[in-house]
């Protein structure tokens, strides 16, 4: 349920806002969304949010509310029709957004609504003004320019071409500035006249074409020329889809390696190819069909083959490579996969050519489960001072993209292409897929000793490949290490050729091109190392991590710097290495290591050995789990870590013999500071002295040395003595 001070944040923002229950039942509504769907009452506890939607989208909002609810997605974000009981139905965009409760898990949905049904209104309006002109454009034996209000090219026609005496096709000037176009050939332009376009009074663009049809020039190609051009360009598709389809097939039956990189010449060779003639025919209007080869494919895997392909370019143009699958998104599909692939990596190598250095993203959503199978929405975005540099190219410029528009219509969907580089996506499309019936999950493994067991580390900074290697020795481990992704899969790809798998993955978030997220998509998703299990250490948290590990089939996710004890404590919950270990949670944190134990958490701070010595002795039978630290320093480092039940702090060390000592050590926990019980210790204890540390904030005092019935007695008034 929404806190008080939530409600009184929302109560005065003039945006909509709704808290539901992970099942979309609403617990809090604002007024602003009482104004917006006319239940000036209030009158909606306990209704579901999605039965306030039209029939068509009430189905759409409620799965997307299950899946943010449950934890399976970071967000949601649909254009739906709300429907009040005024009968007043209005188009609102709803974004979703998981509440999360104190342990950062998922426990319910914030919405946030927004009428856009003025912007739909003039949206439609706009886009039937165009669609008419580009219609008009295509077909017209005249030259003819669309112009979009913030004065670039939206469409062009050959005749245009010709006019001007332009030797590039007419789909390369889309997204160029009119005036730029006009000064190439500024003679020629003269002939042309500018009709300009208002959409409800607001100008939306212009219409530019010739005074008279009289004095254009007769055509610089003739049409045996263009058919061939055309044929040309059929016969390389066809090729290069057979040649990525031979590639793909050989290294799933393991052929020769000669034999397959001899196809990937070829391939490549056919690529160049066709971007030669990319500029002299438009891909997307070759006659005949395609027959589509339909057959069951693993989504997962089918896009971790096709990073291993296109992170090579990614890094030649400088570019860093990101995916997202969304959880639910269901994996076992029918449909030609090799296409998807295809479409896929010639948007993503467009969009590496385009933006150079810029951060570019693939995300797959689940749209609509429809009777028939499941809609999936794939994007491409970009992200990063290398977007923001984007020049005037336009998106959809060269034979990638037109050989995507023609597979993805083939496909019975439609790509879209942003005009510009912005927030929207660069290339987007939505398919329908069968879904076939998920695999049985396999069993997990479990190993018996850390003892010279493989770990791979992956890490981009020496010294933390360095102390990482050097912990793990200690454990009598065996460290490999690789400082980028393609160095961690060669060494991952050797070792199980010499059948000495690597069972154990540990990686950071930051790696150069494809980051810890991705390379953790790759291994998981591998078909030799599914059972390698991964483990990130993350220099940089941030909300929503816990989702993207789930994603990509992370097993555990601490924070870097990390305690030697808590890092061993995941390598255990994770490969089970221990007498009595039960079955791993979903993802191992910090907090769920903490959850797992069975008596207190005990944070000492004691400078003296025999202290250290006693308190491990007595607690441990008392099954609980102490951490040593010997200065202030060791201590607050220790705070940072990890969340503890009891810190015993001896108060004659530096820094902590002062009236605030309570204060600093409650101010370097993270998270609810005052459940943790601090107690002050001495070989001075008396009267006077726990009158004084309970004046400065500690909650309770002990007499050094310790004594097992005074810790028993302290522990039990915590209610932390494990049970018997």
């Amino acid at each position: 349920m929404a806190s008080d001070d939530f409600k009184r944040i929302f109560e005065t923002l003039r945006v909509a806002v709704v808290v539901t229950d992970a099942k979309g039942g609403i617990q809090y509504a604002n007024s602003a969304f009482g104004e917006l769907a006319a239940r000036e009452d209030r009158s909606l506890a306990g209704v579901s949010l999605a039965e306030l939607f039209a029939r068509d989208d009430s189905k759409r909002v409620q799965q997307n509310l299950a899946r943010v609810g449950d934890g399976k997605a970071g967000s949601a974000f649909l254009d739906a029709m709300l429907h009040p009981p005024d009968g007043n139905a209005r188009w609102v965009s709803v974004a979703l957004q998981p509440a999360l409760d104190s342990r950062d898990q998922a426990s319910g949905v914030v919405a946030i609504l927004q009428d856009i049904g003025t912007q739909r209104e003039t949206d439609e309006a706009l886009n039937l003004v165009t669609a008419r002109l580009l219609a008009l454009a295509e077909s017209a034996p005249v030259p003819m320019l669309v112009e979009t209000a913030p004065g670039d090219v939206e469409l062009a026609n050959e005749a245009l071409c010709r006019l001007l005496g332009l030797q590039s096709a007419a789909q390369s000037l889309s997204g160029l500035p009119v005036k730029e176009v006009m000064e190439r050939a500024p003679e020629a332009a003269t002939r042309l006249e500018r009709y300009p376009i208002a959409v409800d009074g607001e100008p939306a663009g212009a219409v530019w074409t010739a005074r008279g049809e009289g004095k254009l020039p007769t055509a610089v190609k003739g049409a045996a020329e263009i058919a061939l051009i055309e044929k040309i360009g059929e016969e390389l598709s066809v090729a290069l889809e057979g040649m990525a389809a031979i590639s793909i097939r050989a290294q799933q039956m393991e052929f020769d390696p000669t034999l397959i990189a001899h196809f990937q010449r070829m391939r490549q060779s056919t690529e160049t190819a066709m971007a030669a003639i990319g500029d002299l025919v438009d891909f997307s209007r070759l006659s005949g069909g395609v027959v589509l080869h339909k057959s069951r494919f693993g989504l997962r895997s089918a896009l971790a083959e096709l990073i291993a392909r296109v992170a090579p370019t990614a890094e030649e143009h400088g570019c860093r490579l990101r995916m997202k699958v969304e959880q639910d998104v269901a994996d076992t599909l029918e449909g030609d996969v090799e296409r998807l692939q295809l479409i896929l990596k010639n948007l993503l190598d467009n969009a590496f050519a385009l933006l150079p250095g810029a951060t570019i993203m693939l995300q797959i959503t689940p749209e609509y489960e429809t009777e028939s199978g499941i809609q999936l929405s794939f994007s491409v975005s970009a992200d990063g001072p290398g977007a923001a540099a984007h020049g005037t190219r336009a998106l959809d410029a060269g034979m990638g993209v037109a050989v995507a528009k023609f597979m993805v219509a083939a496909m019975s969907g439609t790509l879209v292409v942003a005009a510009r580089v912005g927030p929207d996506p660069l290339y987007s499309f939505t398919i329908e897929f069968p879904v076939g019936p998920a695999p049985v999950a396999p069993p997990r493994l479990t190993y018996a000793s850390l003892v010279t067991m493989p770990v791979l580390v992956v890490s981009g900074e020496p010294g933390q490949r360095l102390y990482l290697a050097g912990v793990l020795r200690g454990w009598r481990m065996v460290p490999l290490e690789a400082d980028n992704a393609p160095m961690a899969m060669a060494l991952l790809e050797r070792m199980a050729e010499e059948n000495t798998p690597i069972p154990l993955v540990i990686l950071t978030n930051n790696l150069p091109v494809q980051d810890g997220f991705l390379l953790a998509f790759r291994i998981r998703h591998h078909p030799r190392f599914r059972s390698t299990l991964v483990m990130m250490l993350a220099n940089e948290g941030k909300p929503g991590d816990a989702i993207a590990c789930r994603e990509n089939g992370i097993a555990a996710y601490m924070r870097y710097p990390i305690a030697d004890r808590q890092l061993n404590e995941a390598i255990v919950a994770v490969t089970g290495a221990s007498i009595d270990a039960d079955a791993t949670p979903t993802l191992v944190t910090r907090h769920s290591l903490r959850e797992q134990r069975k008596g207190a958490t005990i944070l000492l701070v004691d400078r003296s050995r025999d202290s250290q010595i006693l308190a491990a002795h007595i607690l441990g039978r008392l099954d609980c789990s102490v951490v040593v630290a010997q200065d202030l320093a060791e201590a607050t480092a220790a705070l940072d870590q990890d969340l503890y039940n009891m810190v015993l702090v001896d108060t004659s060390l530096a820094g902590l013999e002062g009236p605030d000592a309570a204060a600093g050590l409650r101010a370097r926990m993270t998270r609810d500071p005052e459940s943790t019980t601090l107690v002050a210790v001495s070989l001075e204890h008396s009267p006077a002295f726990r009158e004084a540390k309970l004046a400065q904030g500690f909650d309770a005092t002990l007499a050094k040395p310790f004594r097992k019935d005074e810790l028993t007695g302290l522990l039990a008034t915590m209610r932390r003595l494990a049970a018997n």
